[in-house]
């Protein structure tokens, strides 16, 4: 490559990368995309659990229902939707899947609900959790822990993202977000333009090397203990929405996470005035008081063996089987 054409090149990774920071943190993508595909192809490794009419859908639009997953974080600047519009409404997704009018756009919406109820776990434990006990700030914070998680699952789920959004024809599905979903700053071609643009560039080996770099760099860490005790939670809820519909535990969350997310950051200042940020034991238990997981056992990854995804199979090891980094 010429050395204009590396520029060019460099030039293009800096302005994602730009958007990135700028775009990603306000919008709260919880789980990324290498992990809503994780989580996806989880359930499609287990539908023998599921109601007979979920199964026998998502059997038959198995690339319909991982698309749906992913593309549930289509828009941006969602906090500039039409009051009640916003993207990550339970009832927005309700309206997705009550509009659809064929047997792969069900399963599309299928897939939309299904990353609502991922996020639940997402925004309201994982992301405020670190928030409260690291000091990043908000912002930046969000989008690391987030991407971190996607990088802690391993490369090739970022890799079948890309794959899934790029490599296929989901017209009729962006169809029908376009009439669902409502404007923000942008229109719906431009929020397909820049979301397809970040799952690109997520899969970026560039990117990639960089956010290595940050990773060798941080002072925080996301133990293998804890990612999976997160990855599993969020296995189960979205099983559970699946097989058990307006009864399941997700839908008393907000997939949003509004609430909690604004707590975190009225937590930390507690702790900071209070000297907790010096005592990291003090801040685990903050932390457990304002985020402490739902309790009960899983109920569906006891029943679900072989699932090849770090945490609820071979836990410890990527996809590949070499360690995870630290």
């Amino acid at each position: 490559m010429s050395v204009g054409g590396r520029a060019g090149a460099l030039l293009a990774s800096l302005l994602c990368a730009i958007l990135w920071l700028l775009l990603v943190p306000t919008e709260a993508l919880a789980w990324g995309p290498a992990t809503h595909v994780a989580i996806g192809e989880a359930v499609l490794a287990s539908l023998h659990l599921l109601p007979p009419t979920i199964r026998s859908l998502l059997e038959r639009h198995r690339l319909s229902f991982l698309y749906g997953s992913v593309a549930a974080d289509i828009s941006f600047a969602k906090k500039y939707a039409a009051a009640g519009r916003h993207s990550h409404h339970w009832h927005i997704g309700q309206e997705i899947l009550e509009s659809s009018d064929s047997e792969a756009l069900r399963a599309v919406g299928m897939g939309y609900l299904s990353h609502l109820a991922a996020d639940t776990i997402a925004h309201n434990f994982f992301v405020p959790r670190l928030l409260l006990l690291t000091s990043t700030s908000q912002s930046v914070g969000h989008a690391y822990w987030e991407h971190r998680m996607d990088v802690h699952l391993g490369k090739r789920f970022g890799g079948e993202a890309r794959r899934i959004v790029l490599f296929h024809d989901h017209s009729e599905a962006d169809e029908l977000f376009d009439r669902v979903l409502s404007r923000t700053l942008f229109s719906f071609q431009t929020n397909r333009r820049i979301f397809r643009g970040m799952i690109a560039f997520q899969d970026d080996e560039r990117w990639q090397q960089i956010f290595e770099k940050i990773l060798n760099r941080s002072r925080f860490d996301l133990p293998v203990e804890m990612r999976d005790r997160y990855v599993r939670l969020s296995y189960d809820f979205v099983m559970d929405f699946l097989a058990e519909g307006d009864k399941a535990r997700a839908l008393s969350l907000d997939p949003i996470g509004e609430q909690n997310l604004k707590l975190a950051k009225v937590a930390r200042r507690e702790a900071r005035l209070e000297g907790y940020v010096r005592d990291p034991e003090s801040l685990e238990e903050l932390a457990d008081q304002y985020f402490a997981l739902p309790s009960g056992p899983l109920l569906y990854l006891p029943r679900a063996p072989g699932i090849e995804v770090p945490g609820l199979g071979r836990s410890g090891t990527d996809t590949d089987g070499q360690p995870l980094i630290a």
